[in-house]
């Protein structure tokens, strides 16, 4: 048994053994040394923390500019990031496609003038169109009667006749007769003159061959050569249209006879 715990004891001299009271030492020893490091841990993070809030944000939104002014989507890998030759290439493209976008621009403005001009012609002459319209119908409701009157005209020239010779009946049994026939002859043509029938003035008057036509011609020096001496039928006027020219009489100079007096005879002229 000894020789046993001989033989033990020489196998087991390298080991250090410990009582319970230094065992519970070296414990409270590594637990505050794990303490320690701890908190030199944590004071490097709380140092570190503030300076790397301050210098991270600058180099990514460098990187995220020139990622963007380049065409590149943010977060491109760098064996994936285009090579200078394709940027150019792209640069190019994007230069062509703003120059057809410009001529396409300007064709687009060429041809809202050209419908822009079409437009305002179409307009004009729409606006013309209407005034034509418009003037035809006003001229169609002051002249559609022109056919009846004229139609009419002979029986207003009847009329004036019968006046003409009711004037050299004598004053009589007739005389309310002919009184009421006056009458009627002013309101008739009170009526025609509101319906835009006028008498075309002439006697008196200059001739003017747009009024007048002249189918007698009267030497005289009472009045001026050319002068409506008297009307043989009265014209009339619609609506500043003439319906028919008045059939006038017009003085013309006197023709002198040669003065005999003052001629005389070869013989009597040697007296």
């Amino acid at each position: 048994m000894s020789n046993d715990k001989r033989r033990s004891g020489s196998s087991d001299e390298n080991i250090l053994y410990l009582d319970e009271t230094s065992g519970d030492d070296l414990a409270r020893a590594l637990a505050d040394a794990e303490k320690a490091v701890a908190a030199v841990e944590e004071r490097h993070r709380r140092e570190e923390a503030p300076r790397s809030a301050s210098l991270a944000p600058a180099p990514i939104e460098v990187e995220l500019t020139e990622e963007v002014e380049m065409g590149i989507e943010p977060g491109t890998p760098p064996q994936e990031v285009p090579h200078a030759a394709t940027l150019e290439a792209r640069v190019k493209e994007l230069e062509a496609l703003l120059l057809e976008e410009k001529e396409r621009t300007i064709l687009a403005e060429e041809e809202t003038g050209r419908l822009r001009e079409a437009a305002i012609r179409k307009a004009a002459d729409f606006e013309n169109l209407k005034r034509r319209t418009e003037k035809d119908k006003s001229d169609y409701l002051k002249y559609a009667l022109c056919d009846f009157f004229r139609e009419l005209l002979p029986v207003l020239d009847n009329f004036e006749r019968a006046m003409q010779h009711a004037g050299t009946v004598p004053e009589g049994p007739l005389a309310d007769f002919k009184l009421g026939i006056q009458m009627i002859s002013r309101q008739l043509a009170d009526t025609l003159k509101r319906m835009g029938l006028v008498e075309v003035l002439a006697e008196g008057q200059a001739f003017n061959p747009n009024f007048h036509e002249a189918v007698m011609r009267e030497e005289t020096d009472a009045v001026p050569p050319g002068t409506v001496v008297s009307v043989l039928q009265r014209g009339y006027i619609l609506n500043d249209r003439l319906l028919r020219p008045a059939m006038v009489k017009v003085s013309a100079a006197l023709s002198h006879p040669a003065d005999d007096s003052s001629a005389g005879t070869p013989a009597s002229r040697e007296e």
